[in-house]
């Protein structure tokens, strides 16, 4: 239904074909949702009123981003030329931050604080020593846990708890249970190989 200023219900405007027209033009389909999301922000940092469609699809359901067209981003009509030159920039780099001004990042925190030592390990062996140690610890645990599994009587194989077990299985314990013990054995191995490196 269309008033007589051409405004739908919603208070839209109406096309002559009976279609909304909302002020809003289709600028970029089939975006992912990360590049529908970096690219309205830099057009809103720019002044730019934007918005996306679809982008809550695509999250929901990855499968049907194709079969939705992806995300669509939307901008005004008069602010389209605009958005268009903005994006050509974004293209050819110019919004990219220089060395200076990645380095420049850190110049303002005085020294000792916290944010440029402490928190994070800068040193790459001291990283993967790290990282090994944790492996090692899971490793440790995945171990623990399938031996307590493995030789855990079970009564639920054996008609009679009082019967034996087949030799065969015996064996295949035996052989799973120096498998499992090598998995850690290599984490030391390489836990070792790193701190002799230092």
């Amino acid at each position: 239904m269309v008033d007589a200023h051409g405004l739908g219900r919603a208070g839209l405007v109406m096309t002559e074909a009976g279609e909304l027209d909302t002020g809003y033009r289709q600028l970029v389909r089939d975006l992912s949702p990360i590049e529908a999301q970096v690219l309205l922000g830099r057009l809103q940092a720019e002044g730019i009123d934007a918005h996306l469609v679809g982008q809550n699809h695509a999250l929901a359901n990855p499968f049907l981003v194709n079969a939705l067209g992806g995300v669509r981003l939307f901008v005004r009509e008069g602010q389209q030329q605009l958005a268009l030159e903005i994006m050509a920039a974004t293209d050819q780099g110019e919004y990219v931050l220089g060395e200076e001004l990645q380095a420049g990042e850190t110049q303002g925190v005085p020294d000792g604080s916290p944010s440029k030592e402490g928190a994070q390990i800068d040193d790459p062996g001291a990283r993967k020593l790290f990282v090994f140690v944790v492996l090692l610890v899971l490793a440790i645990l995945l171990v623990a846990a399938t031996f307590n599994a493995v030789w855990a009587q079970s009564y639920d194989y054996f008609p009679y708890s009082m019967t034996p077990e087949p030799a065969s299985r015996i064996v295949g314990k035996w052989v799973l249970s120096a498998l499992l013990l090598l998995h850690p054995v290599v984490w030391i191995f390489f836990i070792a190989r790193e701190l002799r490196k230092k």
